[in-house]
């Protein structure tokens, strides 16, 4: 089920510096995790859990992207739903379910907004997302607050609405809106997402001219990315890492003006 736990966890180095925050929102606050890298200021990177929530895959992540040079932020999305009745499938997809889309969407609003205003960077912001995550950050990038930089790994473009999340990326005014260049991983194998919707979100995408690189992976599925050399998906996994890296590199400025 996605990213559920961290098999090969960064090791070695110096020690992290690693924070909890509580970012401030119109009515309470967003709990979140900023790691910081040894050279600062930096860009900074949004990263967004899946169904799973934060938990030790992210939070190594997080701690791979801060080796890169990068600060980065960790929210709790689900801060506002109750702990999970057990830790069953089900009860993940009720957690999720029950969260409000526009909401989650102005509390992402405000972490960018929060990252670029933050002492230690250099005001540049990138997003990274998976799954769940992966389908807000699409989202996010057709706001006005959009990143300068977006990843998406195995992103929604389409799935079936709900009161609760009435918009889909592959809308034609969040297709038409993207502000932000979309770089995007999926498994051709990825049933639950379909190839399909893939391929109608490039050609919308295309049609209005957006800055989007669309990269598939043959037969592997959804969740793919791992940092376990052993696992059978490592060589697309450390390709598509090589990618997002090199994007955000390309993307985001490490220096502030002077």
């Amino acid at each position: 089920m996605c990213h559920d736990h961290c098999p090969r966890p960064i090791s070695g180095g110096d020690a992290i510096d690693e924070r909890t925050v509580e970012i401030p929102l119109s009515s309470g606050s967003l709990p979140a995790i900023v790691t910081l890298p040894d050279t600062r200021p930096a860009p900074a990177i949004l990263l967004l859990h899946d169904i799973n929530g934060v938990n030790d895959f992210y939070r190594d992540v997080a701690r791979r992207l801060a080796a890169a040079g990068y600060v980065t932020l960790l929210p709790d999305l689900f801060f506002r739903q109750a702990p999970l009745a057990d830790d069953s499938r089900e009860a993940r997809f009720a957690r999720m379910q029950a969260m409000e889309q526009s909401t989650t969407l102005m509390d992402i609003e405000s972490a960018l907004i929060w990252l670029r205003h933050h002492e230690h960077t250099t005001g540049q912001v990138g997003s990274i997302g998976f799954c769940m995550g992966g389908t807000l950050v699409m989202l996010a990038a057709s706001r006005d607050t959009a990143p300068t930089a977006t990843v998406a790994y195995y992103g929604f473009p389409y799935r079936e609405r709900t009161p609760m999340a009435p918009l889909l990326p592959s809308d034609e005014d969040e297709a038409a809106n993207l502000q932000s260049p979309l770089l995007a991983f999926w498994g051709t194998e990825d049933a639950g997402v379909g190839m399909d919707n893939v391929d109608r979100y490039q050609a919308k995408l295309d049609r209005y001219g957006k800055d989007s690189d669309f990269v598939r992976y043959p037969g592997i599925g959804h969740g793919f990315l791992t940092f376990d050399s052993t696992a059978p998906s490592f060589s697309q996994s450390h390709d598509s890492w090589e990618r997002t890296l090199h994007f955000l590199d390309e993307r985001l400025v490490r220096s502030v003006a002077s």
